[in-house]
């Protein structure tokens, strides 16, 4: 397993350091292969020119046309300017190129020749001007191998740097495990020379800071934190040369140093490398003892040297955030046993609460810009753009992280207590978005990002602690009162939020709450489907009324969404009631035991299903004339269309002789109540216009 994770971390180092090598030359020699082109075609287009003028080897056609062509262009424009400015046409000085470039007077072409009756005169010589091509100076040449220089300074001074620190650090930690393993030097020498030459590298890089040399003091200054957590932890948690008081000062001691030589460096390339060098340290020095309060110990003073930085720098963070729960990983899969669980959610607790303070004590020490809720203003200064997302990032994905590990270890033992633990969180979320919102201290899109998350967790509790229809019902409660908020708020993001949620609602009353195959025999309308369904439904109509109310109220005018909301809601009325006719029917023929009175059973069904249709689609007429609804009106016709081709498709096949007569004189009477009452409300219409 070492040698495995030995040769993993190697391929990784290796594929770094090909990268910060490889890619930087590969990019200079393109670079340095683009300007000998282009000085060759300077060049050639250089002779082109020459060419035209004199005895020298002519050039092609397209460049001798080229350079004849702008010649006479030039021309032109020189005597252009001089008629409309009324002085003389510009002599040779005027037009002469840079000092470099070579000018030949030569004999004006005949397409340059003065015009019969013009008042200018012509000159007795004109300058040859150079082709646009073969005018560039050679600035940006100059310009380019500049460029070449500096891709090469930054190979040379960063990219080399930082890989033979990495190198040497890496080399260094192999070379003295290896002499661990063969007893060469005591526990007390192999700190003792680690923490000498962390010191050495540190004071080196102070050293080389003092001369100015900034990349060169950081490369050393990161490699001597790196090798100085390396004898730390291997001091406390390897060989227990220290307590663990002792161990936690010093370590205490050494993060405070690293955040201070960043600071004072202005350096976050610093404070990065010696982050992930710290998280690798219990990677380099794994050992079959399992000391994990020291690894957990270790890691909390990782992560709260990385937050605690008075300068807030982008990625740290994330580093800190993803290699903590990498190392956890790691020892969870092999050392965990169900004895250390007290420890393990200590530990996960610990760290929840350190990335979650942390982003509150930020706010509340140092509030945000109210600018940066602008995503243009943000998107102009990339920097800030990247903390802004990286605070938003951790502050979603820390909780539910959270969340997630403590279910995996609590669920087993513990499920009574799940739905609290998880209300408990949303408590925990819309506290925090109280106590920065009291303060002013957060931004918008902060604000309602834990809210979000605060009823992202009451919607878990939910099916956490219910079972089956009650899951139905809350949801759909919850989605109602959070659409309520977003209209008093004006949030569109709350409304989107409960829009997902009844969609949600509407998924699991579909396809997991309705009866479709069988059900055993019930009391009609007076079942826990119907009735769960119906709370469903009432919500649906209360959110369309909400949007009706309290849109016009607030301002925000959605007749659309409105009436999507109110068909939904016709339409999930219309389902759970023919499944609630279907089934009561299906359920009696199966219950009995000759086949005439099971086929009887089924054709009251067919009967009992076309004559709800008609009635519910004559009730749906009836609301749209009284309320002057066309929508209602329209889906009355839908339905009503639907059901008189199930009548003839269906009933005339399946029904006995009498319940065929039944459905179609029902559907008869009532589309003829209909019919009247289109003409008496059309008739009175056109009477009053």
């Amino acid at each position: 397993m070492d040698d495995l994770l030995s040769l993993i971390i190697g391929l990784v180092v290796l594929a770094v350091l090909v990268s910060l090598l490889i890619l930087p030359i590969v990019s200079l020699v393109i670079s340095i292969n683009t300007r000998k082109r282009l000085t060759r075609e300077i060049s050639r287009l250089q002779s082109g020119q020459t060419a035209i003028g004199g005895a020298a080897q002519p050039a092609s056609p397209a460049d001798a046309s080229l350079a004849g062509v702008v010649q006479r262009l030039t021309v032109r424009l020189a005597k252009l300017e001089a008629a409309v400015t009324a002085q003389p046409i510009a002599t040779e000085t005027d037009l002469a190129p840079a000092p470099e470039t070579r000018v030949e007077p030569i004999a004006p072409p005949p397409l340059a020749a003065q015009r019969p009756g013009s008042t200018t005169a012509a000159p007795a010589r004109e300058l040859r001007a150079e082709p646009a091509s073969a005018q560039l100076p050679p600035k940006p040449i100059r310009a380019r191998t500049i460029e070449a220089e500096q891709i090469e300074s930054i190979i040379g001074r960063r990219r080399v740097g930082w890989a033979a620190v990495a190198l040497i650090l890496f080399a260094t930690a192999f070379f003295l495990k290896y002499a661990f393993d063969n007893r060469w030097i005591g526990e007390l020498g192999r700190v003792a020379i680690g923490v000498a030459a962390g010191v050495t590298l540190n004071v080196l890089g102070f050293r080389y800071y003092r001369r100015r040399w900034r990349i060169f003091s950081q490369i050393l200054t990161a490699g001597g934190i790196v090798l100085l957590y390396l004898s730390a932890y291997a001091a406390f948690g390897y060989y227990h040369l220290a307590t663990q008081k002792a161990a936690f000062v010093y370590l205490a001691i050494l993060i405070a140093e690293a955040a201070g030589l960043a600071l004072l460096y202005e350096a976050p390339a610093i404070a990065i490398m010696a982050l992930i060098g710290g998280f690798l340290v219990p990677i380099l020095l794994r050992s079959d003892r399992d000391q994990y309060r020291s690894l957990f110990g270790y890691i909390a003073a990782l992560d709260i040297g990385a937050l605690a930085l008075l300068k807030r720098w982008w990625g740290l963070s994330s580093i800190a955030f993803a290699g903590t729960h990498l190392l956890f990983w790691l020892w969870y899969v092999d050392h965990y046993h169900p004895r250390k669980l007290g420890v393990v959610m200590t530990f996960q607790t610990g760290v929840f609460l350190i990335f979650l303070l942390s982003h509150l004590g930020r706010r509340l020490f140092k509030p945000p810009e109210a600018a940066f809720d602008d995503l243009g203003m943000l998107l102009s200064q990339p920097l800030r753009f990247f903390v802004a997302f990286e605070d938003l990032a951790l502050l979603s994905i820390n909780p539910f992280v959270f969340f997630a590990t403590s279910y995996g270890l609590l669920n087993s033992r513990h499920h009574d207590w799940m739905a609290v633990f998880a209300i408990g969180m949303a408590l925990v979320y819309a506290g925090a978005a109280k106590v920065l919102l009291d303060r002013r201290a957060t931004r918008q899109s902060e604000l309602l990002l834990m809210i979000g998350i605060a009823l992202t967790f009451v919607t878990l509790a939910i099916p956490i602690q219910l079972r089956a229809n009650w899951i139905t019902i809350a949801w759909s409660l919850e989605a109602l009162a959070m659409l309520w908020a977003g209209l008093e708020t004006r949030s569109p993001r709350l409304r989107v939020m409960a829009h997902t949620l009844f969609a949600l609602v509407l998924l699991r009353l579909v396809f997991w709450d309705t009866p479709f195959d069988s059900r055993p025999i019930f009391t009609p309308v007076v079942n826990k489907y119907f009735l769960s369904s119906l709370v469903v439904v009432a919500c649906l109509f209360a959110a369309a009324l909400a949007y009706q109310k309290l849109g016009p109220r607030r301002q925000i005018a959605a007749p659309k969404l409105k009436l999507v909301i109110l068909f939904v809601a016709l339409v999930m009325l219309w389902l759970i009631m023919s499944v609630e006719t279907s089934t009561f029917f299906a359920a009696r023929a199966a219950l009995q035991k000759v086949f005439e009175d099971a086929r009887h059973e089924r054709w009251l069904g067919q009967m009992a299903l076309s004559v709800l249709w008609s009635v519910y689609a004559a009730i749906l007429a009836a609301a749209g004339f009284v309320r002057r609804a066309a929508a209602l009106r329209w889906a009355a016709l839908v339905l009503f269309a639907f059901t008189v081709v199930k009548v003839m498709l269906v009933d005339i096949a399946v029904l006995q002789q009498l319940y065929r007569i039944i459905a179609f004189l029902v559907l008869g009477l009532l589309l003829l109540v209909v019919a009247w009452g289109y003409h008496k409300a059309f008739h009175s219409r056109e009477a009053s216009t």
